[in-house]
């Protein structure tokens, strides 16, 4: 099973944050694959997805972002009813907690799952013998 690099970036919650996270990213010519925003009154973390995970983490910690690094798992499913329905009932099935989630748009008519589990060794066990599809 693959993982991927999730960027978790820290952000005030103002006018302007989330653009000058974009900003050091075009700067520094890292494309986003998938962004997730989660906020609270007074703070903000985007969940991003990049094609340069590794410069992505650069760009965003010299622009004075705090960055984390996390290991997800992308599952691609048909973009059909209970594509997702399908997934996380196999895996809850088995006891795999799902601390977050959420998805995008990929190709050949699949939807992408992004998965943080609370213990992605017993989920990538889950997904090996689901024969569940993982990109990274």
């Amino acid at each position: 099973m693959t993982t991927l690099t999730q960027l978790s970036v820290f952000l005030e919650n103002k006018v302007g944050a989330l653009a000058g996270a974009c900003e050091a990213l075009a700067k520094a010519d890292v494309s986003l694959v998938a962004l997730s925003i989660a906020a609270s009154s007074d703070f903000g973390i985007a969940r991003l997805i990049t094609d340069d995970p590794a410069k992505a983490q650069e760009a965003l910690r010299t622009a004075k972002f705090v960055v984390q690094a996390t290991p997800v798992v992308a599952i691609a499913v048909p973009d059909v009813p209970g594509g997702m329905a399908k997934v996380v009932t196999t895996l809850s099935a088995k006891g795999c907690g799902i601390e977050y989630s959420y998805a995008y748009a990929g190709k050949d008519a699949k939807a992408v799952l992004v998965f943080k589990f609370d213990d992605l060794e017993k989920a990538a066990a889950v997904i090996t013998d689901s024969n569940f599809e993982t990109l990274g």
